[in-house]
């Protein structure tokens, strides 16, 4: 788990494990809708982008993710835990279709549940709508973006022994977001008003996360848990 530099910890780390524990048991935790696709880890190093399976392979391809990454970091040197996810884009593209740039509630918690949308990002939404109109029409419907979900490294310091909701306050803080890169919505109890939003755009488990919690690479966390979303 020890890395000396993050080109190493890049080479070595594995996305965190879930543990066994009931979602009931974790401390108070932070709670996300778990996004679908691949969990990656994705380093930028300068102009070095590297994004990594949880098996450790590197993962090819997704240039327009590798530009809005390298531009987002600007010049950091960070190493994050995230997604490859259509959902955002996806959600994006329903709105857009809709002619929705303005929702009323409960849009607002739908819109800051699915697009990480936080009190000085609102402002956004209107121009994000009719980008991912324009990338319908033209058919570009089938990408994905980067959805972070947590920092570990932050140019020379690695942050495993840092809490969990203080990597995300940095994480928010070091990458903003673009029409390819996000940062994963996180709530506090009660989560019950969010459900409804997250059901309907198709999340099926929310993951809950100890606020103090450590990451540990490749390891059960016993402070990490799944749960599936219930049904109405």
């Amino acid at each position: 788990m020890f890395a000396t530099d993050v080109g190493t910890a890049a080479d070595g780390w594995r996305p965190q494990l879930f543990g066994d524990r009931r979602a009931a048991d974790i401390p108070d935790p932070v709670i996300e809708p778990l996004w679908t696709g691949p969990r990656v880890l994705a380093l930028v190093d300068g102009r070095t982008v590297r994004l990594s399976d949880a098996d450790g392979v590197e993962v090819d391809g997704h240039d327009d993710i590798r530009d809005d990454l390298t531009a987002a970091a600007a010049g950091s040197t960070i190493l994050v835990e995230a997604f490859l996810s259509p959902e955002p884009l996806q959600a994006m593209t329903d709105l857009a279709r809709r002619d929705e740039p303005v929702l009323p509630e409960p849009g607002k918690v739908l819109t800051a549940a699915v697009f990480g949308e936080r009190s000085n990002r609102s402002g956004r939404l209107a121009d994000r709508a009719e980008e991912a109109k324009r990338r319908s029409l033209e058919g570009s419907t089938s990408e994905v973006a980067l959805v972070a979900v947590d920092l570990l490294w932050l140019d020379s310091e690695p942050l495993l022994d840092v809490p969990l909701l203080e990597r995300k306050r940095l994480l928010e803080s070091v990458l903003p977001e673009s029409h390819l890169i996000r940062v994963g919505i996180h709530v506090r109890p009660p989560v019950d008003t969010w459900l409804g939003s997250w059901r309907s755009f198709g999340f099926n488990r929310l993951s809950y996360k100890a606020a103090n919690s450590r990451y540990v690479p490749g390891e059960k966390n016993p402070h990490w848990a799944l749960v599936e979303i219930p049904r109405r």
